[in-house]
C-alpha cells in the first residue's frame, strides 16, 4: 500500500524509488524536517542569523568556471583578522547564532587560514558564536589548526570525477586533492560536512555517485546536497541545470545508500519554478533539512503530516537552534 498519493507524471520505478526512501527516513530519522533560512536572507518574514563572510573579499586566484568570485561578492567583507573579529562581534551584539568564514582560495584551492586563525580563537572566546568554515583544501596541519582554534564544522565540496576537479575547480590533482582534504579534516576531529554540488559538470551529471561513495569513508552525520545555479559572467552563464527529478532521484537513491546521515537540501539551487519542483521531489525522497524553503516545499511537508521546526542558520546544522547549544 502506498504511502503518499503517487504523482502520474513520474515513472512507476522512480516513484517506488521515492517511496522506499520516504519510509526509510522516516523510520531512521522520524516525521520532522529542519527548514533553514541562512545567511542575510527572508522567508516567510524571518531573518537569517548566520551570515557567510569572506576573508579575501571578492579575491579568488582559483576562478572556478561556475563561479568566478560571483558569489563571494555577495557577502560581507574581512579582508584582515582585526575586521573578522569586528565581524564576529556585530553578528554576536546582532544576536546571530553564528558565522560561516569563508573566502576565495589560492590557485592551490587553499584559503589564507593562518592569518585569520588568531582571530577565530578570540571569536570563539568572547563570543558563543558557532563558526563554521568553507574549508578549501587543507593539509594535517591546517586541519587541525582550525581545530584548535575553536572552528565548529568544516563545509568541503566534495568532487567524484577527476575531470571535473581538474576542468571546474582547477584543482590539478583532481579527487586526490578532495581524499586529502576530507582525511586531513578527519584525523583532525573536526566535524565535516560534506556538500555535493550536482550537476557541476556544465550541467551534467558526472561523479556525484562516486562521491557519494566517497562519504562512506568517514564518520559523518549529514551531506547538503546543492545544485549547480548558471551565474551572469561565468562561462555557466547559460547551462540547463539537471532537471528536478533527476536531483531528486540522486536523493532518493542517496537515502537508501547512506541511510543513517542526514541529508539536506542546501541554499544553492535555482530559483523561481526549478526549486518549487525540486523541494516537492526533494520532500518526497525523505529529506531531513531544507534551506530557503519555498511555499510549495513547505505544503508537501504539511501535506505529509512532517513537523516542521524553523532555524535562521545554515543547514549543516540541526534545527531548531538557539545560541549556545553544542553542536
Amino acid at each position: 500500500m502506498r504511502d503518499v498519493p503517487a504523482n502520474k507524471s513520474i515513472r512507476a520505478q522512480d516513484q517506488h524509488l521515492l517511496d522506499e526512501a520516504w519510509r526509510l527516513s522516516r523510520s531512521l530519522h522520524g516525521d520532522t524536517l529542519s527548514v533553514h533560512i541562512p545567511g542575510m536572507f527572508v522567508v516567510n518574514g524571518r531573518r537569517g542569523r548566520y551570515r557567510a563572510i569572506s576573508v579575501t573579499g571578492d579575491k579568488c586566484d582559483l576562478g572556478c568556471e561556475h563561479c568566478k568570485g560571483s558569489l563571494l561578492r555577495t557577502m560581507p567583507e574581512a579582508p584582515t583578522p582585526d575586521a573578522l573579529l569586528a565581524r564576529g562581534k556585530e553578528a554576536f551584539e546582532r544576536g546571530d547564532h553564528g558565522i560561516l568564514v569563508t573566502g576565495g582560495c589560492d590557485s592551490a584551492g587553499r584559503l589564507p587560514w593562518k592569518e585569520f586563525l588568531p582571530a577565530i580563537r578570540r571569536i570563539k572566546e568572547e563570543t558563543s558564536l558557532i563558526v563554521t568554515v568553507h574549508a578549501g583544501q587543507v593539509d594535517p596541519d591546517t586541519a587541525r589548526a582550525l581545530k584548535e582554534a575553536g572552528v565548529d564544522q568544516a563545509l568541503v565540496d566534495v568532487i567524484g570525477d577527476d575531470s571535473t576537479a581538474r576542468e571546474v575547480y582547477h584543482l590539478e590533482g583532481g579527487v586526490s586533492t578532495i581524499a586529502r582534504t576530507m582525511e586531513s579534516l578527519a584525523l583532525a576531529g573536526l566535524e565535516i560536512v560534506p556538500h555535493i554540488l550536482f550537476g557541476l559538470h556544465y550541467g551534467q551529471k558526472k561523479g556525484e555517485d562516486r562521491a557519494l561513495r566517497m562519504l562512506r569513508d568517514y564518520d559523518l552525520k549529514k551531506y547538503v546536497l546543492v545544485v549547480i545555479m548558471p551565474a551572469a559572467g561565468t562561462p555557466m552563464a547559460r547551462i540547463q541545470p539537471p532537471a528536478p527529478l533527476e536531483a531528486a532521484m540522486f536523493l532518493a537513491r542517496a537515502r537508501m545508500d547512506l541511510p543513517s546521515l542526514e541529508a539536506s537540501l542546501g541554499c544553492a539551487r535555482p530559483r523561481g519554478r526549478y526549486r518549487r519542483e525540486l523541494d516537492v521531489l526533494a520532500v518526497a525522497a525523505g529529506i531531513n533539512s531544507l534551506a530557503l524553503p519555498s511555499d510549495e516545499g513547505l505544503k508537501e511537508a504539511e501535506r505529509r503530516n512532517l513537523r516542521i521546526l524553523h532555524s535562521e542558520t545554515c543547514c549543516s546544522l540541526g534545527g531548531p537552534f538557539s545560541r549556545g547549544d553544542p553542536l
